[in-house]
């Protein structure tokens, strides 16, 4: 176990998986400094947009030990689940996943909390930082107005994006530049609107009120162009809907704000009430990481630098769970580098599968996978789908259910095989004549 303090810590990016690990990894070294491109002005917006976020167990846990889940927690809204919208012959059916004791919280208060612990426990952030170069080889953050920042350990938590990662790149002699880089999914829009009248009916009505509505298919007016709709319900600290936009790229800002009002506006008071939900909002990507490892020397990436993917909800919760792992491993292994090749060669290796299936599910690919999983989990036979609330169990552990995952693969596959072989059997005997 470690027990002598190192001296340095440098962590690129401080947004929730950034500041999460500098808060669990404050009593293993002398200095800790969190680098943020953003002004502090930007990274504490409490306005405009922000995503909903339902924390899993696991994620929680580690929360409540670096001191700040009361503070997240204190703004919440009760969660009941995910209801799944299909059309199937012109009708709509749903398809509900419950899930009872689970809240959604705001993003941006999230990071407010995490931001005031960092600061009570004196860990500096430095914004507007610009990262020029790292030199890996000798452990040296090359910083804009900072100059040369040393480190024993450098975490890369910089988001999709990552600098960290594009250096890394560069730098690896055992992989090219281009196996590291982004695949684009989709496009995204988001925005919020208050939760009232025909809006809450449709969307936040009796128990859904606290439920993910995610609508699958393309608006039946418009059935040639993406538009995909991911509704949340939220009453603190007010009563608002959430809404997440996806769409393809062929579809540009001013179609979709055409295609938003022909589904929304028939269920808000006025235009000019949708309209300036609409201005308040942003754009952005869905894109997947490719990145073969996730170290080189004694540089790490966490969070979406090493594994981003279309979120439904597990991207930051991993995130968050992959720093628990680090520390676990951390504090077991003398050796830092050990630490970072046994922490790549297990729980990356399992990310890395994760991530296959994100893109998978991105590309709405994974169909029969769900139901295959679902129907064997019904006989007992395997774990729920991790799309169905499986990352949300009591007692998750990233790897045991990564490897439990894998073989669910399996034995859904050999079920779903050995159905038609069992009827075919069984229409034979039927038929045969008996002696």
């Amino acid at each position: 176990m470690t027990t002598k303090k190192r001296a340095s810590l440098v962590i690129i990016g401080s947004g929730p998986v950034g500041m999460v690990a500098a808060l669990i990894f404050k009593e293993h070294f002398e200095k800790i400094i969190l680098l943020e491109r953003q002004s502090k002005e930007g990274f504490l917006q409490t306005h405009g947009f922000t995503f909903p976020i339902v924390f899993t167990p696991a994620s929680i846990k580690i929360l409540k030990n670096i001191g700040v889940w009361e503070g997240i927690s204190s703004q919440r809204s009760e969660f009941f689940g995910v209801v799944v919208h299909k059309r199937i012959f012109r009708k709509e059916f749903e398809f509900s996943s419950s899930q009872k004791g689970v809240y959604s919280h705001w993003r941006n208060h999230a990071i407010t909390k995490l931001y005031e612990r960092v600061i009570e426990e004196g860990i500096p952030i430095y914004f507007n930082a610009r990262v020029e170069d790292i030199d890996f080889k000798n452990s040296v953050c090359k910083v804009s107005d900072m100059g040369d920042v040393p480190f024993d350990l450098l975490l890369g938590a910089d988001g999709i994006n990552s600098q960290t990662r594009r250096l890394m790149s560069k730098a690896h002699p055992d992989f090219d530049e281009n196996e590291f880089g982004l695949t684009f999914l989709d496009n995204w829009y988001a925005y919020r609107l208050p939760s009232k009248g025909a809006l809450r009916e449709k969307f936040a009505g009796g128990d859904r009120f606290w439920a993910s509505n995610v609508f699958v298919d393309n608006l039946a007016d418009h059935p040639s162009e993406k538009f995909r709709i991911v509704t949340t319900g939220m009453r603190q600290p007010m009563e608002e809907i959430s809404i997440l936009i996806k769409h393809s790229a062929e579809v540009d800002l001013p179609r979709l704000k055409v295609l938003n009002e022909s589904y929304f506006g028939q269920f808000v008071e006025s235009k000019q009430q949708l309209d300036a939900a609409w201005e308040a909002g942003y754009a952005g990507r869905f894109e997947q990481v490719r990145a073969p490892t996730f170290y080189l020397n004694n540089v790490l990436l966490l969070g979406d630098a090493a594994h981003g993917f279309e979120s439904t909800g597990d991207l930051i919760n991993l995130g968050i769970a992959s720093v628990g792992s680090f520390y676990d491993i951390f504090i077991r292994q003398l050796d830092l580098n050990a630490a970072l090749k046994e922490y790549d060669d297990t729980v990356g290796e399992d990310l890395r599968f994760y991530a296959g299936f994100s893109y998978r599910r991105s590309k709405e690919k994974i169909s029969f996978e769900v139901a295959s999983i679902e129907f064997a989990a019904r006989l007992g036979l395997t774990k729920r789908h991790p799309t169905l609330f499986g990352i949300y169990e009591d007692g998750f552990e990233f790897s045991s259910y990564m490897k439990a995952y894998k073989q669910d693969i399996h034995k859904a596959r050999l079920l779903a095989l050995s159905i038609p072989i069992l009827l075919l059997i069984l229409i034979v005997l039927l038929q045969m004549k008996p002696l």
